[in-house]
């Protein structure tokens, strides 16, 4: 086998292992569906997905401003304020300057920003 069609060979065998642009591997959540499932009520989901998104740097422009949305205007079933702690936590993971301010007005509203729920 020639060096050309070793290297052919090798090329792809790694585009069928790896997954195209834009697609995901089998049972990983886009940033997107994440983001939809952070504006659904249920907080159990959304602490999930809030954690997750912290790990999207390479969507930061998606991920932050869908994450100070929530912060600042959405509500969940219950332990709201687990929700928005591990908000908090994906904001500093992506170093989001932008959320000091919403997060200085969370803190005045007296809203809860702690663990009420999840241990």
């Amino acid at each position: 086998m020639s060096h050309r069609s070793s290297v052919l060979t090798l090329c792809l065998c790694l585009a069928l292992a790896t997954p195209a642009a834009g697609q995901k591997p089998a049972g990983q959540p886009t940033a997107a569906e994440l983001i939809r499932t952070l504006q659904g009520r249920e907080f159990t989901e959304a602490v999930g997905a809030a954690d997750r998104l912290g790990g999207f740097a390479s969507q930061r422009a998606q991920v932050v401003p869908a994450l100070i949305d929530a912060l600042r205007n959405r509500e969940w079933a219950t332990c709201s304020g687990d929700v928005r702690d591990a908000i908090a936590r994906s904001l500093a993971q992506l170093k989001a300057k932008e959320a000091v301010v919403p997060l200085l007005e969370l803190v005045k509203s007296g809203k809860p920003l702690d663990h009420e729920c999840v241990e």
